[in-house]
């Protein structure tokens, strides 16, 4: 069987500003289908995850701009809205790169829904801050009026905080799997899944919340088998500050991993979400975790740059053995 690997690309990899427009992300979305054109040309399985976090706030920002007059945007929705939108331009890049190197291999954007329990008591402890900054008479408003809950970030404001339950399934699984399977390269799971519970007769239902998109990442790689993940982050210095560099060469052992884990407070989210996931991943059948920007991406996939946890042999040879 051939191998698998799965590729998470951070929301802000391609929405990298305070207002990013949509030429901005698709400029960014062909600079990565470029970077990874030597996946794409290989004979390995891909599958591709996005975050969505800089663009479910742009959605909810019109939504509160527009409030007077137009109805308001579950987050569910809104999920969906930015899956469907962040998948289109990724799939629609890959497929343009694939055409100008005259590769005939299919690209497909999956809709995808995450199941989680309605019982979870993360529901109930809102810590995901999502959407634009208010000032407190605003957030007082909306905790009054919309029943928000509401975090402050000191010297920026208040925004409004979610809850992130637990993903236990991904609906689609089955389709992901067939079609990277088949050769597609799938494009699934944006922004970690539309967030739905099962009901008691078994229907499915949206609820306000939102999942981690490396958790779903790690149930994708595990249900495809791969044995490499590759993590796309937008800047190296909150790793950096750790003393991880991603942009320079560098080799952890999980065991290394497991005592940085242990030992170190790390106060940044997304460094201890991805550390976290690579731990996950490691310890349930993954044999290596990359870590990288996408400025450093063509270097990294060469073996010259990028943070390698877990299996020492370069990624460079894997890649090697599935060319076509």
């Amino acid at each position: 069987m051939k191998k698998a690997v799965v590729i998470l690309v951070n929301g802000e990899v391609l929405s990298d500003k305070l207002i990013s427009t949509i030429d901005d992300q698709r400029e960014k979305a062909h600079l990565l289908a470029e970077s990874l054109l030597p996946i794409l040309k290989s004979d390995l399985q891909v599958a591709i995850l996005h975050g969505n976090k800089p663009q479910v706030g742009y959605v909810l920002y019109r939504s509160e701009l527009a409030s007077h007059v137009l109805h308001s945007i579950p987050l569910d929705v809104c999920g969906a809205d930015t899956q469907g939108a962040t998948g289109y331009m990724l799939a629609q890049s890959l497929h343009n790169v694939l055409v100008a190197e005259q590769h005939p291999r299919s690209v497909m954007s999956v809709l995808t829904q995450t199941i989680v329990d309605a019982e979870d008591p993360l529901f109930h402890k809102p810590t995901k801050a999502i959407g634009p900054f208010f000032d407190r008479d605003k957030a007082e408003q909306h905790r009054l009026n919309r029943n928000w809950e509401m975090l402050l970030e000191p010297g920026r404001g208040y925004r409004r905080a979610v809850s992130a339950p637990t993903p236990i399934e991904i609906v689609e699984m089955d389709g992901i799997k067939q079609l990277v399977q088949s050769g597609t390269i799938v494009v699934a799971a944006g922004g970690g899944g539309i967030p739905v519970i099962r009901t008691s007769n078994g229907r499915l239902q949206g609820v306000e919340a939102v999942v981690d998109t490396d958790r779903v990442s790690c149930m994708i790689a595990q249900n495809l088998q791969a044995p490499v993940m590759i993590m796309i982050i937008e800047r190296n210095d909150k790793f950096a500050l750790l003393g991880l560099n991603t942009e320079l060469p560098r080799h952890l052992t999980i065991e290394k991993l497991d005592a940085i884990m242990e030992r170190e407070t790390i106060t940044s989210q997304m460094v201890k979400g991805k550390l976290e996931a690579a731990a996950r991943f490691l310890h349930t059948g993954g044999e290596q975790m990359i870590i990288t920007t996408l400025r450093k991406l063509p270097e990294t996939l060469g073996g010259k740059a990028g943070l390698h946890i877990g299996l020492q042999r370069p990624f460079v040879e894997l890649l090697a053995e599935g060319v076509s």
